[in-house]
């Protein structure tokens, strides 16, 4: 019996050992190598030793190598399930099983650009995220009662309107769930606004409640009041929100909720921290059960090119 090759590729390193993956027989995995000997009268007299796992897919006479151009940008955990919503540069976006370490939905091409960002619906007993491209674009992905891993193009039960955000979704950051199951979300983008959004059932775009500029690209948002929001004398509930604004630096906001449909909805900055010299993209604040509002909370935030870590609090002096 003779043989034939089918594929093959060079490697930059020398493999050592490969497996196929047991429960998904497409895939497999190459262990490499490498042991640089030193040079006794050179510069450095001690070998090096360099590995590493590269994961290969083989199916229908193809041999697909990793990309090195694809990067995964955001992974948010949905804790209760033990699900990760995954994006990445080429508009993907998967859902990934962190029990089993599998791949349960794959959204090919959520988005024609690099998809920035995911987020977790918090409707109680579905599987529902959300996600935001460079293309402008928030969608919807309902993957509650899909059975296939793989979800076509068109899959997205909700497209919004490339016109709702000037630039790229680079944050979004569900609120809360009505009685009907309407969502509000809080979204930013590159275009420097924060918007907060109606999401109806059975409707394919959302409806525009607030906007409001924050003079920088909103990279990030935090929820700060991590319990029930409080409720203010006029009954509006008050959701405290922290936004990394890129060149612009942090950004504290209050943003009211009315109790009934037909109010409006408002935002007040209740504080900016403006000390880094460069590109704000990550903020948070420490959890404080006994803060009874912002000015209690401790915020950390840094910045990207000066690589600087500032600790501060708001100061109503």
């Amino acid at each position: 019996m003779t043989t034939k090759l089918v594929a093959s590729k060079t490697l930059k390193l020398p493999p050592s050992c490969m497996h196929f993956v047991p429960s998904q027989s497409q895939y497999f995995i190459v262990g490499t190598y490498d042991l640089a000997i030193g040079d006794p009268g050179g510069t450095s007299s001690e070998s090096r030793r360099s590995g590493s796992l590269i994961v290969f897919r083989y199916a229908d006479t193809e041999l697909v190598a990793p990309s090195s151009d694809i990067l995964v940008l955001s992974l948010k955990w949905l804790w209760n399930a033990n699900m990760m919503a995954i994006t990445m540069s080429n508009g993907d976006v998967a859902i990934v099983d962190t029990d089993h370490l599998k791949i349960r939905h794959t959204l090919p091409r959520a988005h024609s650009l690099e998809a920035w960002v995911a987020a977790w619906s918090p409707l109680r007993g579905k599987l529902v995220a959300y996600s935001g491209g460079d293309d402008s674009v928030l969608r919807r992905h309902d993957c509650s009662n899909r059975q296939n891993s793989s979800v076509p193009k068109n899959h997205a039960d909700f497209v919004q309107d490339t016109k709702l955000h000037g630039a790229g979704v680079t944050a979004i950051l569900p609120l809360c769930v009505d009685h009907d199951e309407s969502e509000f979300l809080v979204t930013g983008s590159y275009d420097e606004y924060v918007r907060v959004l109606h999401i109806k059932p059975g409707l394919k775009r959302a409806k525009l409640l607030l906007e409001q500029r924050m003079d920088g690209g909103v990279w990030q948002l935090r929820l700060l009041n991590y319990s029930q929001p409080p409720i203010t004398r006029a009954g509006k509930a008050c959701h405290w929100v922290l936004a990394s604004c890129m060149h612009a630096g942090c950004r504290v906001l209050k943003i009211f909720q009315p109790p009934h449909r037909d109010e409006n909805w408002s935002l007040e900055v209740v504080g900016k921290f403006e000390a880094h010299e460069s590109m704000n993209y990550a903020s948070d604040a420490q959890q404080d059960p006994q803060a009874r509002d912002v000015e209690d909370l401790t915020f950390i935030s840094t910045s990207f090119y000066d690589k600087k870590l500032c600790v501060w609090k708001l100061d109503d002096a």
